[in-house]
């Protein structure tokens, strides 16, 4: 038992040194021989519990998504408008990839992990939940509803990869909602494809929550 405790405590201070470093520095950046030593422990160690730099940042983004995981399910509760909803789940996931963009390109290589897949369905599941409530869900056949789920999730992708210099995630977060909301309503409305018009930014109760600090 007092071994087992010993492992967890060290791996828990190889977590906690990762995370501080990949905080403070890019990615490729830090090398398995800083985290080594600020953690104190030997080389070996380190490569004993995580075999990889990608699988000790990986473990360290899993274990912050994890403590996020809250804040998503909370984002989502009361009885407040969906379109206000996904405004504050998209923040909340925005503000968390902000400092790890390296780590967006590095899923592409991790989308098949059983453990972010997993974490990623209950993101995936909120963003339903949200789409069955508003009004522009009724525009989706519901065999469509996973396909707008996934362009949906994909928009998060592209803010994160191509934002300016300038951007910050509740503005991008108040475009990404307003444009995949007024996307569906529009297609909705017409067979045809929807005149390039610009979208309307949600809503009120949105433009009073961006006026929130951002919690990260």
């Amino acid at each position: 038992m007092k071994r087992q405790h010993k492992k967890e405590r060290k791996r828990a201070a190889i977590m906690q040194s990762a995370t501080a470093l990949f905080s403070e520095r890019d990615y490729h950046i830090v090398h398995m021989d800083d985290v080594a030593a600020r953690a104190r422990v030997g080389k070996g160690t380190l490569y004993r519990y995580f075999p990889t730099k990608d699988d000790l940042y990986f473990a360290t983004v899993i274990d912050a998504w994890d403590r996020m995981h809250h804040e998503l399910v909370e984002a989502a509760e009361g009885s407040r408008p969906p379109a206000e909803n996904l405004y504050r789940m998209t923040v909340r996931v925005l503000a968390f990839f902000w400092p790890r963009r390296q780590f967006v390109a590095l899923l592409r290589d991790s989308m098949e992990h059983p453990e972010w897949r997993s974490r990623r369905e209950v993101v995936v599941g909120l963003v339903e939940s949200e789409l069955r409530r508003a009004d522009a869900a009724r525009a989706l056949a519901a065999s469509d509803l996973r396909m707008a789920v996934e362009l949906f999730l994909g928009m998060f992708r592209a803010a994160l990869l191509y934002r300016g210099e300038e951007s910050q995630p509740e503005s991008l977060a108040r475009q990404i909602v307003a444009i995949f909301l007024d996307g569906i309503r529009s297609f909705g409305a017409s067979d045809s494809l929807p005149a390039c018009e610009p979208a309307r930014l949600v809503g009120d109760a949105i433009g009073a929550v961006s006026q929130e600090p951002s919690e990260e």
